[in-house]
């Protein structure tokens, strides 16, 4: 056989190879199709937040001097009223004493004025002084309460600028830094120190708008009130907080509303500008729990197929209300007996007949 001839099977064999039709894809046998999983009565979410000290201000001078006396120390617990700092006293006062003089002479001078008018006015009545003498003695009159009006002002300023003098605590708590000490030189505002009250201690945090209306709405049932501190080094703080107070709008950038818990702090254990994460029990009542692997979404809309009563796929419409690990909590659009596909949800279309495979939930699916 002449190679010519040879190869020409090898080439028939090549064409009928290359026109034959390709092969099917493969086809999974089953897909895994389950019920819901009822949810927990209750379960937990925490929510990352700062401590605030029921009380926080700062100290500051209210006139420029330089510290004569610090009566407190840093860290010392302090009672409302208590002396902290005399910053420039012996000159304020000493401006306090001739304000008082200046006062004390204007008095004199209006009650000189008064017994003049009331002489001049005598005099006026038998005719013996004209009546512009008369005039001028009300002038004079008037001047000196005006004098003494002015008197009185300068008197109160200088009143009010030693009691500036002697800073004293605003409410009890404790002192914190001292920045300036015996001698120094501080301006007007400058801080003195703060005081914290950490006899209660202030939580924030925010959760999400369908949080809100989950578990905190009006009209939703008994809104959630008790929560619990994890601190900073995992351990869980001892007292319990209560939930007294709630934002009255949602923040449209972030589509969250912001709470309030109030926890004791009878040892001083937290401390103002620190961080945890409350922890809250929130009902769910009656709500299922879907797999978020199990779902699909559509224009912000989430979506299982669930299997109608001939096995075929239908898309349903579902409603989560929060995630649970990885779980949809799920309220409305499907019901505890009704089979949804598990996974493989790349591989359907509407309508499909499939072949389930009936599997249980387990907290890990």
């Amino acid at each position: 056989m002449t190679p010519k001839h040879r190869l020409l099977p090898l080439v028939l064999a090549t064409a009928v190879a290359c026109s034959a039709p390709p092969a099917a894809p493969e086809q999974s046998d089953s897909f895994p199709v389950a019920t819901p999983r009822l949810a927990p009565s209750t379960y937990e979410r925490s929510y990352v937040t700062n401590l605030s000290a029921r009380r926080r201000t700062e100290v500051r001078a209210r006139a420029r001097g330089i510290v004569e006396a610090v009566h407190v120390d840093e860290g010392q617990a302090v009672k409302e009223g208590d002396l902290l700092f005399v910053v420039s006293a012996g000159e304020l006062e000493h401006e306090l004493e001739k304000a008082r003089a200046a006062r004390k002479s204007a008095e004199a001078e209006l009650q000189a004025a008064r017994v003049e008018r009331n002489n001049t006015s005598m005099l006026r009545e038998r005719n013996i002084v004209s009546e512009s003498e008369l005039a001028l003695a009300d002038a004079r009159l008037q001047a000196a309460r005006a004098r003494l009006d002015e008197a009185r002002a300068v008197e109160g300023q200088a009143d009010l600028a030693a009691r500036y003098s002697r800073v004293r605590a605003p409410f009890a708590g404790v002192v914190n830094r001292i920045p300036h000490k015996l001698g120094a030189t501080v301006d007007e505002g400058e801080l003195l120190t703060t005081i914290t009250d950490t006899s209660e201690m202030l939580a924030y945090f925010r959760l999400s708008e369908q949080e809100y209306l989950a578990a905190w709405a009006p009209g939703r049932g008994e809104p959630v009130r008790e929560v619990h501190l994890r601190l900073a080094d995992g351990q869980t703080y001892s007292q319990a907080g209560t939930i007294d107070a709630m934002e009255t709008e949602i923040d449209t950038g972030t589509g969250s509303i912001g709470l309030r818990a109030r926890f004791p702090n009878p040892a001083g254990v937290l401390l103002h500008g620190g961080s945890g994460t409350v922890s809250v029990k929130v009902p769910l009542g009656e709500a299922l729990l879907v797999p978020q692997k199990s779902t699909f979404q559509v224009q912000d809309q989430i979506y299982v197929y669930a299997l109608d009563a001939d096995g075929a796929a239908r898309a349903r419409r579902i409603e989560p209300v929060s995630r649970l690990g990885e779980f949809f909590v799920v309220r409305s659009g499907l019901g505890p007996d009704e089979k949804f596909i598990v996974e493989g949800l790349q591989h359907v279309r509407e309508g499909d007949r499939i072949a389930a495979r009936p599997v249980a939930l387990a907290a890990g699916n």
